[in-house]
């Protein structure tokens, strides 16, 4: 596996907390990293961009649809894609998959207003490395973008 210089920083600073089986992230590490929020709701966009800020992230992209997300994430290849599920034309399934045979190693986090238990199971299924049900409060998504982010390097090993 080929590490970026984001990933290695990333693990030095929790390297010492590895051993109590603890990872440790600070502010600054979630502004190392570029995130692409997909939602067809301007409100639940712009909520997720602010949780997204309040956790240190500063590097944000949106896109309103699945096209325009593909085209974002090929483009500008995010470290992590915060993606609806259900969206107009192209669900956020649909895109899941295109975008895992371009970037293979973007983490994804499915950002739902679904409460249904299908929803969960399916994203067990998806190859997908997070789950949070909106509205998501900060303390949420630290956690949510942390694991997710974990699952996706012991994935790429």
């Amino acid at each position: 596996m080929v590490e970026t210089e984001q990933d290695c920083a990333f693990q030095r600073r929790n390297v010492k907390n590895h051993c109590l089986g603890r990872v440790i992230v600070t502010k600054e590490d979630f502004a190392h990293f570029k995130y692409l929020v997909v939602d067809d709701d301007d409100l639940a966009r712009d909520l997720i961009g602010a949780t997204l800020g309040r956790v240190g992230a500063t590097q944000v992209m949106f896109a309103e649809d699945a096209v325009t997300a593909f085209r974002m994430a090929q483009q500008h290849q995010p470290d992590f894609i915060l993606l609806d599920i259900y969206m107009p034309e192209v669900d956020g399934w649909a895109l899941l998959d295109r975008v895992r045979q371009v970037l293979p190693q973007v983490v994804v986090v499915m950002v739902t207003g679904s409460r249904h238990s299908e929803d969960f199971n399916q994203s067990l299924d998806q190859r997908v490395d997070g789950f949070c049900v909106k509205p998501v409060m900060p303390q949420v998504m630290e956690k949510a973008l942390i694991n997710a982010r974990q699952r996706r390097l012991a994935a790429a090993r």
